[in-house]
């Protein structure tokens, strides 16, 4: 195999839908009694199989499977130059990263919540668009030290990393011009009836 780091996208792919489902579940034995919103999940597509914390999501295990194998396939068998593979690890690795990262840290504020229950008090209700809003901006944490790295260390796989990043923010924006537009609709139907 020319490529064996490939064996890190389904590996992160599943660490990401496993890990959201462990944060879904977590976050209702404590984090959930002074946080309220619509959605754990921010990613439309996966939401309905979050809130009800499927663990098997047959969905997702085929696109795993199939992302994972056509991405096998080109870089082991395409004729793909190397600088173009290394910018396209920094972008998956990128993306993964800042996502299963993001679920590590809910993970370790759910339980120092769960562990220390009269360090907080009171209730927040977030919009569900202010959610998404939140999200973006702490993708900046990881955007901008690239940038810098980018900078004074060039090189494909960090410039595959900024592209990752750039485009897991241009995502958040999908959603919240989408979930926008959904408020927005439901709102005029409100009004109608």
């Amino acid at each position: 195999m020319k490529h064996p780091e490939l064996i890190l996208i389904p590996i992160l792919m599943f660490s990401d839908y496993f890990l959201t489902v462990a944060g879904a579940v977590l976050r209702e034995k404590k984090y959930a009694d002074h946080f309220k919103f619509e959605h754990y999940e921010l990613n439309p597509i996966w939401q309905k199989e979050i809130a009800q914390k499927k663990w098997l999501n047959p969905r997702h295990i085929v696109l795993t499977i199939v992302f994972s194998s056509v991405l096998i396939f080109l870089m082991e068998f395409g004729e793909m130059p190397e600088p173009l593979i290394q910018g396209f690890f920094g972008c998956i690795l990128a993306v993964y990263g800042m996502i299963v990262g993001r679920h590590l840290s809910n993970l370790m504020i759910f339980r120092h919540m769960i562990r220390k229950p009269d360090e907080i008090s009171g209730q927040v209700a977030m919009a569900h668009a202010l959610l998404l809003s939140l999200s973006l901006y702490q993708n900046l944490v990881c955007f901008v030290p690239l940038v810098f790295i980018s900078i004074f260390s060039p090189s494909p796989f960090v410039h595959g990393a900024i592209v990752g990043a750039s485009l897991l923010m241009a995502v958040h924006f999908k959603w919240i011009r989408k979930h926008r537009i959904e408020t927005a609709e439901s709102g005029k139907t409100s009004e109608a009836a």
